[in-house]
């Protein structure tokens, strides 16, 4: 391999997003629920949240846990966290309070993000544990006005209730805060960039940390070496339905979408029609699922309804 590939695995995991943003900044990079994410308004967006977790007092190091469902704020979550040097902590969003104690003391968590829906789990295991400053979301917060009353108006929208307290903030609210200027130096060798969780099939989830450059060479292996010249740089269509707290699902999102300038239709829970419908919509040609994901879609009655021709390379994962 080249000098160029060799420097590429030793990147920080947003690097090359940023190369993006500075050459694609008006292209399209996350479309979630209908609504259009560029470039350059998700780099917007990510460092004003990394600006405001600096302001509550995370430093490079700290972790951070991630414990929402997929939707565009974790992905501002997640390239926040990482531009501020801190660690990201992806879990699950239906573990519950006894998961979440476990990996909150083992993964030495101060800091969560949860959504509404499951900010009672924290609640209860946040007086037992070091966890110090929780940001609660709610699937539709970076939705218009428009789209929010009528999810709500016919009670599509899940939604749980928030107890008020001076360590409790909103992630829309943070938004607000001024963008993150001087980005922290970082080692890729040397300096965590995540630490996830397995399942746990054999007792406890256990923490697997990964640093930088890991991470980017992972990511490497699937863009240079598996997609090939088949993933077209700045015009390609992904479609990320499993959850982006597994590796596998995260690394595929930042190889064949935010690393390449192409587009992500990001599903916030496997609907099988709403799949089907979004990759006809939006012409989608790449899409990672699970051998269960792909017999449902073989097996939806309705499958000749849709118009799936568009669909190219389909990866599989899981058992």
């Amino acid at each position: 391999r080249d000098s160029s590939h060799t420097d590429q695995q030793h990147e920080l995991t947003y690097t090359r997003f940023d190369r993006m943003v500075g050459k694609y900044p008006r292209h399209t990079a996350v479309i979630y629920l209908g609504e259009r994410f560029s470039y350059a308004r998700l780099d917007e967006l990510s460092r004003r949240f990394a600006g405001a977790l600096q302001d509550l007092g995370i430093r490079k190091g700290d972790r951070v846990m991630v414990y929402i469902a997929n939707c565009v704020q974790w992905v501002i979550a997640f390239l926040g966290i990482q531009k501020l040097g801190a660690v990201i902590v992806p879990v699950s969003p239906i573990y519950t309070s006894h998961e979440l104690k476990y990996m909150i003391e083992d993964s030495e968590t101060r800091f969560a993000i949860c959504m509404d829906t499951n900010f009672c789990y924290v609640q209860e295991v946040i007086d037992d544990t070091i966890l110090d400053q929780v940001i609660v979301t709610n699937l539709i917060d970076l939705l218009p006005s428009w789209k929010r009353f009528l999810g709500m108006l016919f009670d599509k929208i899940p939604s749980g209730k928030v107890q008020p307290s001076p360590n409790v903030h909103k992630f829309k609210s943070l938004l607000a805060h001024a963008p993150l200027e001087n980005l922290p130096a970082m080692d890729p060798m040397e300096d965590l960039a995540y630490m996830l969780y397995t399942g746990g099939t054999t007792g406890f989830p256990k923490g697997v940390p990964g640093n930088h450059s890991g991470m980017t060479s992972y990511v490497n292996d699937v863009t240079d070496d598996v997609a090939g010249e088949r993933l077209l740089e700045g015009e390609d269509v992904y479609i990320a339905v499993n959850p982006l707290f597994h590796i596998m699902a995260l690394g595929l999102f930042m190889s064949i979408g935010l690393n390449k300038g192409n587009t992500t239709i990001l599903m916030p829970v496997p609907q099988i029609d709403a799949i089907l419908e979004s990759i006809q919509r939006y012409d989608v040609r790449w899409m990672l699922g699970v051998p269960a994901l792909y017999r449902m879609i073989l097996d939806n009655d309705r499958l000749d309804r849709y118009r799936p021709s568009s669909l190219a390379f389909c990866f599989c994962g899981g058992c």
